[in-house]
C-alpha cells in the first residue's frame, strides 16, 4: 500500500514539474510575441520621429526657398513636426525591451496608456493638420499670380489626401499592434491563474 502511494506521489511530482517546465515555456513563448509586437511599435515611432526631423530643413528649402513662401509659414510648419516629434517620443518613452520583463499587470497599464496616448493624438494631430493646411492655402493664394495658386493648392490637396491615408494606416496598424499586445497579456493572466 505505501509503494502504491509512494508512486503516485512520485507521478504528482514529475507531472507537477512538467506543468512549471510547461508554464516557463509558454511565459517565454508569451513574452518573445509581446516583445516581437512593442519592437514593431517602436519601430513605427522612430520612423515617424526621423521623418519629423528630416522634414525641417527640407520644409525649409520646399516652402522658402523654392517657393518663395514666408518663413512664419516655415515656422508653423517647425512647431507643427516639433509637436509631432515629441508626442511621439512621449508616447513610445515606456515602449522598450524592459517592459516585457515587467510584472504584466504593469506592462498592460502602460500599453493601454500608450494606446490611449496614440488615439487621443488624432484629436490634436487633425485639427494642427487643417490649420495648417488652411495656412498652406492662404499662403499660395498670397504668392501667387491669377490662377497659378489653384494648381499649387490642388497638388497640396493631393499630397494631404496621400498623408492622410499612410497616417491613417500607420495609426490604425500601431492600434491593432497595441490591442494585440493587451488581448495576448489578459490571455496570458487568465491562462496563467487557472492553472495555479
Amino acid at each position: 500500500m505505501n509503494t502504491e502511494f509512494d508512486d503516485m506521489r512520485q507521478q504528482l511530482n514529475i507531472l507537477k514539474e512538467k506543468l512549471q517546465h510547461q508554464a516557463i515555456v509558454n511565459d517565454q513563448i508569451f513574452r518573445r510575441s509581446m516583445k516581437r509586437n512593442v519592437m514593431s511599435i517602436n519601430r513605427r515611432y522612430t520612423f515617424i520621429s526621423i521623418l519629423c526631423i528630416l522634414t525641417i530643413p527640407y520644409a525649409y528649402w520646399a516652402f522658402v526657398v523654392m517657393a518663395g513662401m514666408s518663413f512664419y509659414f516655415w515656422l508653423a510648419t517647425l512647431v507643427l513636426l516639433l509637436v509631432s516629434f515629441c508626442y511621439t517620443i512621449y508616447n513610445g518613452r515606456n515602449l522598450n525591451s524592459r517592459l516585457v520583463e515587467r510584472d504584466l499587470v504593469d506592462a498592460r497599464m502602460k500599453v493601454a496608456n500608450a494606446k490611449k496616448l496614440d488615439a487621443d493624438w488624432l484629436m490634436i494631430g487633425v485639427p494642427l493638420a487643417v490649420i495648417w493646411f488652411a495656412y498652406f492655402v492662404y499662403e499660395q493664394y498670397r504668392i501667387s499670380n491669377g490662377d497659378d495658386w489653384k494648381y499649387m493648392v490642388t497638388a497640396g490637396a493631393v499630397g494631404a489626401v496621400v498623408g492622410l491615408v499612410i497616417g491613417l494606416w500607420l495609426h490604425f496598424k500601431i492600434q491593432s499592434d497595441y490591442r494585440q499586445i493587451i488581448d495576448e497579456i489578459d490571455d496570458f493572466t487568465s491562462q496563467s491563474s487557472l492553472t495555479r
